[in-house]
């Protein structure tokens, strides 16, 4: 059974919605035996599968979060830590609705994300096609007008005629390079994309993408009844980014030797901004720890959207010049032979 599910691929959409199912039938007050063979009857087939290996380990004896260390493909280590602590505490059904809304909001930043650089793409997308248009179809036509009428083509229309020739001869090549450029894109995309934000000229996004995850995060693990040395470890267990793990393994040091939280936090460099130290600091001091860092992570959220959107409206107009720029200098390059001739003609 494990090695069909390992075979599946999941969307988070699918892990959102059964952990708020199982959430809201164990806040209902039915055993977990029972509301596992109930999502088994209402989830889609997929997650069907996923029900019934977990019901299976459960019947056997093991608890839920060593039921999901089975499946971790399907449950994170983040997911697996919170339904641990949910189940020490007596709160799994509370644990599991947090943990839903908290890939929930994750989920619509990631969707925010992905929207505002899909504009930009699309107008070079649209640029390269307009290009491959005038050089595939239109240049060919004006050629040939100006053999017939013998006016000799521009060293530069020249280049564009020796492209488009090579383009209408070697097909299977331009499919292959093409086809090496998507895979590489999948490859080596993401590397390129963090490598990009973490930028301090393109903004340094991924620093605060890191502390606003990292605040939703610690704040969730809080209230699942973590100590804070403990909710660390499993956060830097959970980042991608070697950079952050690193600065938070710094963190659990500090802690562990007994170090003050809002010390420690601000003795690691670049792990937190000023507003985020201040927000801490202020639920120390209160017992409102998680509240705090959920505002600062709300505050953080905010910034960031105000920071893709500028940076949208400042790139689009600089990429729709530099492409109509572009197209510009192909065109006056093709018709200007033609612009001459008929400037040459009496009138």
């Amino acid at each position: 059974m494990s090695k069909i599910l390992h075979r599946q691929a999941f969307t988070w959409r699918q892990r959102i919605l059964f952990l708020k199912q199982l959430a809201l039938v164990l806040q209902s007050g039915l055993p977990l035996l029972q509301a596992m063979e109930l999502l088994r009857r209402r989830l889609d087939k997929k997650l069907q599968l996923v029900c019934l290996h977990l019901y299976q380990l459960l019947r056997h004896g093991s608890s839920l979060a060593e039921a999901m260390e089975h499946e971790p493909r399907f449950f994170p280590e983040l997911t697996v830590q919170l339904v641990r602590a949910g189940e020490l505490s007596g709160q799994l059904g509370t644990v599991l609705q947090e943990l839903a809304d908290y890939y929930q909001q994750q989920e619509k930043l990631r969707s925010f994300v992905l929207k505002a650089a899909f504009y930009p793409l699309l107008l070079l997308v649209a640029a390269v096609a307009v290009l491959l248009f005038f050089l595939l179809y239109i240049l060919p036509l004006l050629a040939g007008v100006y053999r017939d009428m013998h006016i000799q083509p521009s060293a530069s229309m020249e280049l564009l005629l020796r492209i488009q020739h090579w383009l209408v001869n070697n097909p299977l090549l331009i499919m292959l390079i093409l086809g090496l450029t998507v895979v590489g894109t999948a490859i080596y995309g993401k590397k390129a994309g963090r490598w990009l934000l973490k930028r301090s000229w393109c903004g340094n996004f991924s620093g605060l993408l890191y502390e606003i995850r990292f605040c939703k995060l610690l704040a969730l693990l809080l209230d699942s009844g973590l100590n804070i040395t403990l909710a660390v470890r499993t956060i830097a267990s959970t980042m991608a980014d070697s950079g952050f793990a690193k600065k938070l393994l710094l963190l659990d040091s500090r802690l562990q030797r007994g170090g003050d939280i809002t010390r420690s936090l601000a003795g690691v460099s670049g792990l937190l901004s000023p507003l985020t130290l201040d927000l801490v600091s202020v639920g120390v001091a209160t017992g409102c720890l998680p509240q705090m860092l959920r505002e600062a992570a709300s505050i953080g959220q905010q910034d960031l959207e105000a920071r893709l959107t500028k940076l949208r409206e400042v790139l689009a107009p600089l990429l729709l010049l530099s492409a109509a720029a572009m197209i510009a200098a192909v065109v006056c390059t093709v018709l200007g032979p033609l612009l001459e001739l008929l400037s040459a003609l009496p009138q």
